[in-house]
């Protein structure tokens, strides 16, 4: 079975991950420290803290900057519930907007939900497509870059994570850089740098409660050997999605459209007419896991009348995601690209 998803571990990051177990010191220490440096200059940010997953990182951000029961934060439908899931864990209340054509918020789809008790905007950079941040600010609200499918993505020359207030990362094992669970704020404003240290941390002098558990040197093992190489990594995806945007032009899907951000290829989704569930059934009969581009939409969770959401609820509808990772052969490309030809019924040869 071709999986969906899976993540792309070599000889060396077993290596580095086998070198902290032996050296006695597996806890949070220097090389979560060189982790954060490292993404940060990656980034080209001023700082990160590192923590125990992207949800937390997510707590962390809202946290700093003190959004608390009295504060609604905007964030789109078309997300996974553990986004809002973490905005509900502050007391504040999640306010859902619909979404562009190509699965990002709009400037028009916030707008229409911006009130006197919005604190802030979650822009989630959505498959790896970098969304319009720099626009957004016009709202002149604090803006918190949900990159947890876009590490390394980028708009105009400015790596995504760097444009807003903050900008919160996952490192899950199905990211395009893991440690098997973990996640990272990061941020070029060193008051709220030293908030986040401080909530993730704590003191000797004081009980209070900590935010979010921080990452271990044995998880910050693997990051830093992935790191070395993620260049390389993001090559490799788009290698395939070229194979993919060429071999699959005359079937009858809609293709990725060619765009001014630079995508890392996250996921490589389509757009079909018919039903997902007969497609995904079909591909299975190939030995071929797909998915849906997320796996529901807010506001179904909340009760709220579908007619407020008509590009999510299509976008939801239409969309199947091919599988798209480094560890994918040119074999098991060539095999998603012939089962896709045989399921749209089309003509095709090697």
């Amino acid at each position: 079975m071709i999986t969906h998803s899976k993540p792309w571990i070599t000889e060396a990051d077993q290596q580095a991950v086998a070198t902290v177990l032996t050296s006695g010191m597996i806890a949070q220490g220097q090389l979560v420290h060189q982790l954060e440096t490292k993404v940060a200059d990656y980034l080209g940010v001023a700082g990160g803290v590192a923590v125990a997953s992207g949800s937390s990182a997510l707590v962390l951000a809202l946290t700093a900057l003190g959004i608390n029961g009295d504060d609604e934060v905007i964030l789109p439908t078309y997300v996974c519930k553990s986004v809002m899931e973490s905005v509900i864990s502050v007391g504040a209340k999640p306010v859902l907007c619909d979404i562009g054509n190509d699965g990002n918020m709009t400037q028009e789809t916030i707008a229409a939900q911006v009130t006197s008790k919005t604190a802030a905007i979650i822009v989630v950079h959505i498959f790896g497509i970098a969304a319009n941040t720099q626009a957004l600010k016009c709202f002149d609200i604090p803006i918190i870059e949900d990159c947890c499918q876009a590490f390394g993505s980028s708009i105009n020359g400015a790596k995504v994570g760097s444009i807003g207030t903050i900008g919160i990362f996952s490192f899950h094992a199905t990211k395009c850089l893991t440690t098997g669970e973990g996640g990272m704020a990061v941020s070029n404003s060193s008051n709220l740098l030293e908030k986040m240290r401080s909530l993730r941390d704590g003191d000797s002098f004081s009980i209070r409660r900590r935010i979010a558990a921080p990452l271990t040197d044995l998880q910050a093992a693997l990051g830093l050997s992935q790191l070395s190489r993620y260049s390389h990594f993001l090559q490799r995806r788009q290698e395939i999605a070229n194979y993919y945007l060429h071999h699959l032009q005359n079937c009858s899907l809609q293709l990725p459209a060619a765009i001014n951000q630079i995508s890392i290829f996250f996921r490589f989704t389509v757009r079909v007419n018919g039903n997902f569930e007969t497609y995904q059934q079909q591909f299975h009969q190939h030995n071929i896991q797909v998915r849906r581009g997320v796996d529901n939409l807010l506001h179904r969770f909340l009760g709220l009348e579908p007619h407020q959401f008509l590009t999510a609820e299509r976008l939801f509808a239409e969309t199947v995601s091919l599988p798209i990772y480094p560890a994918l052969s040119n074999s098991e490309v060539q095999q998603v690209v012939l089962a896709c030809h045989i399921i749209w019924s089309t003509n095709y040869e090697y």
